[in-house]
């Protein structure tokens, strides 16, 4: 004679007692992300997903100092202040990156203990080497070589 199973966890969850603790309503925007490209072609990446309907996301270019972040619209605002809020900073460039402006966001988040995060895009030929060199120091994480779509998606994820 067989003896009885127990019900395993995964086929409780499916009951429809279960059913009444389930979140039926879209996730809150929970995430304060500051988006800024170091380059040229980054900022083309970004500027290709920007107008998506994005909850605290915004997205900057940099000066060459990283002293200033510079809005979509052209609006310079002070780097300290704009990410000072802000719950991660991703980080985009190509092998046209501003190694100086990278070690100043980088800085400012790791002092703020904010998540720091790199892409750097391949867009013809090789990576350099002094472009990894560049940010691997102020990115806790980084995709080499990332699609253009890995921003999008990456994004998405931590609810930007």
């Amino acid at each position: 004679m067989a003896e009885p199973v127990a019900m395993s966890a995964c086929a409780r969850a499916i009951t429809a007692e279960e059913a009444a603790f389930r979140i039926d309503y879209p996730l809150a925007y929970a995430r304060s992300t500051r988006i800024v490209a170091f380059d040229e072609s980054a900022e083309a990446v970004m500027r290709g997903i920007a107008d998506e309907p994005w909850g605290q996301a915004r997205f900057y270019t940099v000066n060459a100092t990283g002293e200033q972040l510079v809005t979509l619209d052209g609006e310079a605002v002070p780097m300290a202040q704009e990410i000072e809020h802000s719950d991660s900073v991703i980080m985009l460039a190509t092998n046209g990156i501003k190694a100086d402006a990278v070690a100043a966001v980088g800085m400012a988040a790791r002092e703020r203990a904010i998540m720091t995060a790199g892409l750097l895009f391949v867009d013809d030929g090789e990576l350099r080497g002094e472009t990894l060199m560049a940010i691997r120091p102020h990115a806790r994480i980084l995709l080499v070589p990332a699609e253009h779509e890995d921003l999008y998606q990456l994004l998405v994820a931590i609810r930007a």
